[in-house]
């Protein structure tokens, strides 16, 4: 048999090519699944312990909140006993107060009626005294008063405090017509007029026609509605004011 040097070397070339090939496609690829699972596996390990630690973690914590609870249900036993303690003393204590509030109790409704009767009297006389303070002034009224009220009130107009300003022109902007509304207990001139309109628009910062009636039950003066904003200015609403306990509005 004659050897072939050709033919050995191509086998050789053959081989060769073929751990490349091997290596190339088969053990790199191997390689790396192995290194991939090996990672997997201390990924998964790590994450293992990680669990352990955390259930001991909340082991000991629930441990802790046992312990804390009992604590705290002790604690609220011995509460409830205080208080049932107290609750007890009291029920007897507002149960010998109750006894003896009884006497107190009909000395404070014949009190009661007492001071009943005798605020009717006080009424009765306010009103008798209301009704000849109107009967008087009545007879006092006269259109030079309601002049002289309504000079007094242009002179409080134009010194009305900035809040008060603002009210009334917030009440004028609301206002869809922009009428003033002056009722007047005697009837005022054009001068009047036109001196009321000037003042209700240096305050309201907008002219405001005036819509005037007669109101004689005013007694004297005149009172003026901007929107829902009221200018009291008359006897009647001045005696109104004070018919009312302790003057209040």
């Amino acid at each position: 048999m004659q050897f072939d040097w050709t033919t050995f070397v191509l086998e050789v070339l053959n081989f060769l090519v073929l751990l490349w090939i091997l290596k190339r496609f088969l053990y790199q690829p191997v390689l790396e699944v192995l290194d991939a699972r090996q990672a997997r596996i201390k990924a998964e390990m790590a994450q293992a312990e990680k669990l352990q630690d955390d259930a001991a973690a909340l082991g000991k914590q629930y441990a802790e909140r046992l312990a804390q609870w009992a604590q705290e249900r002790e604690q609220l036993r011995q509460q409830l006993q205080q208080d049932l303690a107290q609750q007890r003393a009291g029920g007897m204590e507002k149960i010998r107060q109750s006894l003896s509030d009884e006497e107190a109790k009909a000395r404070v409704r014949n009190a009661a009626t007492t001071a009943s009767h005798e605020a009717e009297l006080i009424r009765q006389a306010a009103d008798q005294a209301y009704a000849d303070v109107a009967a008087m002034l009545a007879r006092l009224a006269s259109p030079l008063l309601t002049a002289s009220i309504v000079r007094v009130l242009l002179e409080d107009l134009a010194a009305l405090p900035k809040e008060q300003r603002e009210s009334l022109r917030s009440a004028a902007e609301k206002v869809a017509a922009a009428t003033a509304e002056v009722a007047s207990a005697h009837p005022l001139d054009d001068a009047a007029q036109q001196e009321i309109a000037r003042g209700l628009a240096a305050v309201a910062g907008r002219k405001l026609p005036l819509a005037v009636s007669s109101d004689p039950a005013l007694i004297a003066g005149v009172r003026i509605a901007v929107g829902e904003c009221l200018l009291h200015a008359n006897l009647l609403d001045e005696l109104a004011f004070f018919r009312r306990p302790d003057g209040q509005s």
